[in-house]
């Protein structure tokens, strides 16, 4: 299983994105960037709390997934209200917490454990969509889950985008192919 992790970035009014595609080792296959989207003071009073819903999803999610060329399988992130990007692409998108015992059970959500007790448990939901894939998925998730912590790639991208925001990388985008 590929999996393509999205997670997000921000300093003051700088946003950036970034997904990163592994394959079940963990191992980087693909990684891509947004540039800096600057937001002045009147967007962020117009957008409100709003604001980052409508970055994440409008302005970087989409756009990153469609650029990936690596295949994967699966859209992993932190962000429920990304959920709702399955209705734009063609792959499931597993939104992905922490365990909490007070979390709602239901049709769309699954825990995901690492039998050796080396990580921490985890919760996964999928959109509607993907309702009967939801136990196929988590037990795929839960197979990698035994050797590779599935949730330290998105740290990964985060210190990736801190690293570049860092030394003024100055791209419209930088795109970093790991073959």
């Amino acid at each position: 299983m590929k999996i393509c992790y999205i997670n997000f970035y921000s300093t003051g009014s700088r946003y950036r994105a970034g997904a990163l595609i592994t394959d079940e080792s963990t191992k980087p296959l693909e990684f891509r960037i947004t540039s800096d989207l600057n937001i002045d003071k009147l967007q962020e009073i117009l957008y409100g709390e709003a604001l980052e819903d409508v970055l994440f999803k409008e302005r970087f999610s989409i756009q990153l997934i469609k650029s990936m060329q690596e295949r994967f399988d699966v859209v992993l992130t932190k962000e429920k209200n990304l959920l709702s990007l399955r209705k734009e692409i063609d792959f499931p998108v597993v939104h992905i917490q922490r365990y909490d015992q007070f979390l709602p059970v239901n049709r769309l959500s699954h825990k995901v454990i690492n039998i050796h007790d080396r990580f921490e448990p985890l919760y996964i939901t999928v959109d509607k969509t993907d309702e009967k894939r939801v136990v196929s998925i988590s037990n795929a998730l839960q197979e990698i889950y035994r050797n590779f912590n599935i949730m330290e790639p998105f740290k990964r991208i985060e210190n990736a985008i801190k690293y570049i925001m860092e030394n003024e990388i100055e791209t419209a985008r930088a795109d970093i192919c790991i073959r």
